[in-house]
């Protein structure tokens, strides 16, 4: 029986675990699943929990050396890098295509590398992406009202629905896992939201199961620059966002933005991306800062992370059948189409066409 690993995070802060003990009756049927001791501890779960489930504690240096395959939830952390090997297979939430150095010990070490934000179905689904997504597009909103809030350099206005008060008017760029909850939550709050998006004949299919409140527009400099400026809230929700990504709001439309509107970038890319004046990451302890022409700015890289114990839920409970899919797909020799979608290394070899547009930025700009 192959011998598969669920450790625990190594980044600082991070509480999340990719498979709770609840959902891994099915994998332990198939596999002999060892758990870092731990690994559930800051949310609750204890060893014992796990061991009830069918899994088998041990530490670090046991789970990394003596499994085929490594299921974390998190990519590899620089204390984790000497780990890796020609025989590891592991797979993660890399987010690789911004990590020029993990690229380069995913490739010199050799390394087999599935990420689970890349795992597409037959139809374009990103089925992984979906609870994280779900959770980050809905705190963006909620983020979004929290900081419009006078004393913290919004304008005051409140982003949801009073009597008596007009409507607060949020618009959200893209409508992915992130942007589609994002705008669900906006419209059901009362509020007028403007969802941008790049394929308007989806947007006009999709409209016809929203609310009258959400007006959906192509996504041009034209129509940005003509309704942006009347925003109470911006939600900036595209997929990825890097060096080489055209501005969607550039700098222009930027400071025709009046003040105390709020701007949230979920996406937080790299390189100047699609909003280049949000030059700043920001962090849950520090959230915004306020730009020189009043612009209230939130760009924090792991949003749901704020809310580890519900993020994992749902993760988890979402991951379960994902997940023995990739391992019958790389250990079982059960080739799956759509988790195959989500490979970026094989054998230290670039698999994933993002992943070599990146690296070949890389390495062509020296970045």
């Amino acid at each position: 029986m192959k011998k598969v690993a669920i450790l625990k995070e190594t980044i600082n802060g991070e509480n999340r675990v990719i498979l709770l003990p609840n959902d891994i009756d099915e994998l332990t049927k198939k596999y002999k699943v060892y758990v870092e001791t731990g690994a559930g501890k800051a949310l609750g779960f204890s060893d014992s929990d796990y061991k009830k489930h069918g899994a088998i504690i041990k530490d670090k240096e046991y789970c990394w050396n003596n499994s085929d395959f490594i299921l974390k939830y998190k990519g590899p952390t620089k204390d984790e890098y000497k780990y890796l090997n020609e025989n590891t297979k592991m797979a993660a939430i890399f987010h690789a295509e911004g990590n020029y150095e993990l690229l380069k010990e995913l490739q010199e070490k050799k390394v087999t590398a599935y990420t689970y934000e890349f795992i597409e179905t037959d139809d374009g689904y990103f089925p992984m992406a979906y609870p994280g997504g779900e959770i980050a597009g809905k705190m963006a909103v909620m983020y979004a009202n929290f900081y419009q809030q006078k004393q913290y350099g919004g304008a005051g206005k409140a982003l949801f629905q009073i009597r008596g008060a007009s409507k607060s008017k949020i618009a959200v760029i893209g409508y992915g896992n992130v942007g589609g909850a994002a705008i669900k939550l906006a419209s059901e709050l009362g509020n007028e939201v403007y969802v941008f998006g790049n394929n308007i004949n989806k947007l006009k299919k999709n409209s016809v199961y929203m609310d009258e409140s959400i007006h959906c527009i192509l996504s041009t400099e034209e129509n940005l620059r003509k309704i942006l400026p009347e925003m109470d809230a911006i939600i900036g929700a595209i997929l990825i966002s890097t060096y080489d990504t055209e501005p969607i709001i550039t700098k222009e439309i930027f400071n025709s933005l009046k003040p105390g509107t709020v701007v949230i970038d979920v996406t937080c890319g790299y390189g100047s991306g699609y909003i280049p004046s949000i030059d700043k990451y920001t962090t849950l302890n520090n959230p915004v800062y306020i730009t020189d022409n009043g612009i209230v700015c939130c760009k924090i890289d792991n949003l749901p992370s704020a809310y580890p114990k519900s993020t994992t839920e749902a993760y988890s409970s979402n991951a379960k059948e994902w997940i023995i899919k990739i391992l019958d797909n790389e250990l079982q020799g059960k080739e799956n189409s759509e988790v195959i979608r989500g490979k970026i290394f094989d054998k230290g070899k670039i698999s994933h066409p993002v992943i070599k547009e990146h690296w070949d930025y890389y390495e062509k700009n020296n970045v």
